[in-house]
């Protein structure tokens, strides 16, 4: 089964959409900039995250399976 690729317009949804456990695939649908990239590559890439180039925006892509939100 394909994946469903989530798309966030800032970085707080792109952090949220993550977190959430229900996708493993999100675009970054904004022009992110240098500062930004490298403050996601810092929180997501530690974790397993790959950052992807996808056109003319980035991919993030979580490994394995997704994990539910703790509450």
């Amino acid at each position: 089964m394909k994946q469903q690729l989530s798309t966030a317009s800032d970085y707080n949804e792109a952090c949220d959409l993550l977190r959430s456990g229900y996708v493993k695939h999100v675009r970054l649908g904004w022009n992110v900039g240098s500062d930004e990239f490298f403050r996601i590559a810092s929180d997501w890439c530690d974790t397993g995250a790959k950052i992807k180039k996808d056109g003319d925006n980035f991919v993030i892509s979580l490994k394995g399976f997704p994990i539910p939100p703790q509450h």
